[in-house]
């Protein structure tokens, strides 16, 4: 098993949402990097049981319908070594990216002939597009079996409520393994040594934020196919790109263990997703690359022209 397979159980329910979520962006909205939308406070009444309120929230989720709206967006991922950013843009086969920045710096006349040439093969490949496809439907599979699991494989309660300045208030859950939960698939055998809180919105039945710890060392396949240390944690959190869709904004991870035995697994990231902006529609592939081209080209002009200019 890779180390994003074993990933891929506690990341796939979130990095799903924002594939499958239905969008209907208003004309010119957008988010920044780190920022949300506008609040939408209200009050519906909570379930009796904390547990009913996250099965609504899921079977809402699964609910949702990919749409035709598309958009940009810029990944900051920052590790120990370094940071990278990327922009990428969605067609209809999948989201597309391209490398515009290495720690804060754009990159040299080398590095984007580099990478234009890997876009550029990308794009010329026919295969390429079928590859796409194939991944996101697999995917949406995997992540199927993840989100259906929560509900029976954790005990919840209700732990209060917390200010949102995009969603107004949300609803604070803790949750913990439920003991008598049977894992139906190796994802989610992860769930047996986790527990942490989740924060969701009652009115629109959606999960906005998770912070969880692996409170026990975690066996794939009684530890031939890896394991996860005690001790790991991760935080994901979502925003509104549009009314009715979210995107992951979040995501930090810190996690040790080991890959079939031998490799260890040693992971400490932070990404951050956001400047999310409407997209042309049924994008090909290859226009897709000439967009992010054409994108970073007007901003290392624009850097240019800032480098030029006189100090006030």
């Amino acid at each position: 098993m890779s180390s994003s397979a074993l990933l891929a159980a506690f990341l796939a329910f979130f990095l799903g949402i924002q594939s499958s979520a239905q969008s209907n962006a208003t004309n010119g909205q957008q988010s920044g990097s780190e920022s949300c939308c506008s609040a939408q406070i209200a009050k519906p009444p909570l379930p009796a049981s904390a547990s009913e309120l996250v099965r609504q929230v899921i079977e809402n989720e699964l609910k949702q319908t990919p749409s035709d709206e598309k958009y940009f967006y810029v990944v900051r991922r920052l590790t120990p070594s370094g940071e990278q950013t990327k922009e990428y843009v969605e067609t209809d086969e999948g989201a597309i990216g391209r490398l515009i920045a290495i720690n804060d710096q754009p990159l040299t006349a080398q590095q984007q002939e580099k990478e234009d040439a890997r876009l550029q093969k990308q794009a010329a490949d026919p295969e390429f597009p079928k590859k796409l496809r194939k991944e996101q439907k697999e995917e949406e599979e995997h992540i199927n079996k993840i989100v259906k699991a929560m509900p029976d494989a954790f005990i919840f309660e209700y732990d209060g409520r917390e200010d949102s300045a995009q969603y107004g208030q949300l609803v604070r859950i803790r949750f913990k393994p439920n003991p008598n939960f049977n894992p139906p698939n190796r994802e989610t055998q992860v769930y047996h040594g986790m527990e942490g809180t989740m924060l969701m919105d009652n009115a629109e039945k959606r999960l906005v934020k998770i912070v969880a710890k692996l409170t026990q060392e975690v066996n794939f396949g009684w530890g031939i196919f890896g394991h996860l240390d005690k001790g790991g944690e991760f935080e994901v959190e979502q925003s509104k790109i549009g009314p009715h869709r979210q995107g992951v904004c979040m995501l930090k991870m810190r996690l040790t263990g080991r890959v079939l035995l031998f490799k260890k697994l040693n992971i400490d990231e932070k990404e951050i997703t956001g400047s999310f902006r409407p997209a042309p529609p049924h994008l090909s592939l290859a226009e897709a690359v000439e967009v992010l081209k054409q994108q970073n080209t007007q901003l290392a002009v624009q850097q240019s022209g800032d480098s030029k200019a006189p100090a006030k």
